[in-house]
C-alpha cells in the first residue's frame, strides 16, 4: 500500500489543475446543446478550400481547444477537388464530409437543387458585415472566408504592374504565375470580372504572355518563392501579405483598376455522418476567436467588431465583387474561354 505525503498531494493537486486548465471550456459552450450533440457524435470531417492550410490549421486547432472530445479530420485542398469528392460520395451514398468550404457559389446552389445540403441558422450570424449576411433566404450556406484577389510579386520586383492590364506589358512575358478558374473559386471570380471589364481580348494578350497555370491561387505564392516566376495574377491577397510579414521575398500590389472581392462558402451536407459538428463549426466560424486567427494571417474578419490587421477595411480598399444575377453562366463560360484561349 503506498502512503501519500503532503508532497505527493500537492504534486498531485498541481497535475490535476494543469490538466483542468488544458480542458477549460466556455461556460456557454459547455452549455450548449449543439456542442453536446456534436460531442456525442465524437468528429467532425472538414473539406475546405477556402483558407491556407496554415490559416484553416490554426482554425482547426481553435475549434479543438474550445470543444474538447470532438476529433478533426482535415482535408485541405483546391476548392474544386473538396467540391468534386463531395459529389463522388453523395452519388456513391457514403457521404464523409460534414462541413464544406469553397469559394464557388456554384457548388452550393448546385447542391442546393439536389437536396444534398441541410438548412442551419448559425450564432451570432448578425456580427457578420451587412453585406455578406444572409445569403440564402433557406440558410443552405452562409460566408466562410472574404477574399480579395490581387497582383503579388517578388521582392525583387522594383516596379511592380500596378493595374490588371499592366499585366499584359512586354516585361512581364514569361514572368507570370496564375491558378486556375477549372479548380479555384477565386481565380473564376476573376476571370469572370475581367471578361466583364475587358473582355476576352485581355485573355487573348494574357495567352501571350506565357504564364505558368497551376490550380489553386495559392501556387502563385510558391512559384514566386522558389523564385520560378516573378508576378502572380489573380494572386491571393491575404496569404501573400502573411509569406511577407513571416520574412518571405513576396509583396502584393492592390491593383488601381480594383481588387477581385470574392466569398468563401460554408455549408453541412444533408447525410454528413456528423451534422451537429458540422452546424458547431459554422457556428464556431463567427466567433472572435475565429476572426482574430483571421486577422493575424491578413484575412478579413468574419466580425465587424474584430478589425482587419494593419487598419485595413473593406472601405479602405478598391474593389469589385461579380453580381450573382447570371454567375453561373459567366462562371462556366469563363472557364471554358480560358481553356479554350490560355491553356
Amino acid at each position: 500500500m503506498t502512503t501519500l505525503n503532503r508532497r505527493h498531494v500537492l504534486l498531485a493537486g498541481a497535475a490535476g489543475i494543469a490538466a483542468s486548465a488544458a480542458r477549460i471550456v466556455p461556460a456557454s459552450a459547455a452549455d450548449d446543446a449543439l456542442y453536446a450533440a456534436a460531442k456525442k457524435e465524437g468528429a467532425l470531417n472538414l473539406y475546405w478550400g477556402s483558407y491556407e492550410q496554415k490559416t484553416i490549421e490554426e482554425i482547426r486547432d481553435a475549434f479543438k481547444a474550445k470543444y474538447p472530445g470532438i476529433e478533426v479530420n482535415l482535408l485541405r485542398q483546391a476548392s474544386q477537388t473538396v467540391y468534386t469528392r463531395l459529389r463522388l460520395e453523395i452519388q456513391n451514398d457514403a457521404v464523409q464530409c460534414d462541413s464544406l468550404g469553397t469559394t464557388n457559389l456554384l457548388h452550393y446552389i448546385d447542391l442546393k437543387k439536389i437536396g444534398a445540403i441541410q438548412p442551419h441558422k448559425p450564432a451570432n450570424i448578425e456580427m457578420v458585415p451587412a453585406d455578406f449576411r444572409n445569403l440564402d433566404p433557406g440558410n443552405a450556406f452562409h460566408v466562410g472566408a472574404i477574399s480579395l484577389t490581387t497582383i503579388n510579386q517578388s521582392s525583387k520586383v522594383t516596379s511592380p504592374p500596378k493595374s490588371w492590364q499592366a499585366l499584359l506589358d512586354a516585361p512581364w512575358a514569361g514572368k507570370i504565375t496564375t491558378g486556375s478558374p477549372a479548380f479555384s473559386g477565386d481565380v473564376a471570380s476573376w476571370v469572370v470580372a475581367i471578361r466583364k471589364k475587358y473582355g476576352d481580348d485581355f485573355l487573348k494578350a494574357f495567352a501571350k504572355q506565357k504564364p505558368k497555370v497551376g490550380q489553386s491561387n495559392v501556387d502563385t505564392v510558391t512559384d514566386i518563392l522558389s523564385g520560378e516566376r516573378s508576378v502572380g495574377s489573380g494572386a491571393p491577397f491575404s496569404y501573400s501579405l502573411a509569406q511577407k510579414v513571416a520574412g518571405n521575398p513576396i509583396d502584393v500590389t492592390v491593383p488601381e483598376d480594383g481588387a477581385i472581392l470574392n466569398l468563401g462558402l460554408v455549408a453541412v451536407p444533408t447525410k454528413a455522418p456528423h451534422p451537429n459538428a458540422g452546424k458547431l463549426f459554422t457556428d464556431f466560424l463567427y466567433s472572435v476567436e475565429v476572426s482574430q486567427i483571421l486577422s493575424k494571417n491578413f484575412w478579413p474578419t468574419l466580425r465587424t467588431d474584430v478589425p482587419w490587421a494593419e487598419g485595413r477595411t473593406l472601405q479602405s480598399i478598391k474593389w469589385y465583387r461579380n453580381p450573382v444575377d447570371n454567375l453561373a453562366a459567366e462562371v462556366t463560360e469563363g472557364i471554358a474561354k480560358w481553356k479554350e484561349i490560355v491553356v
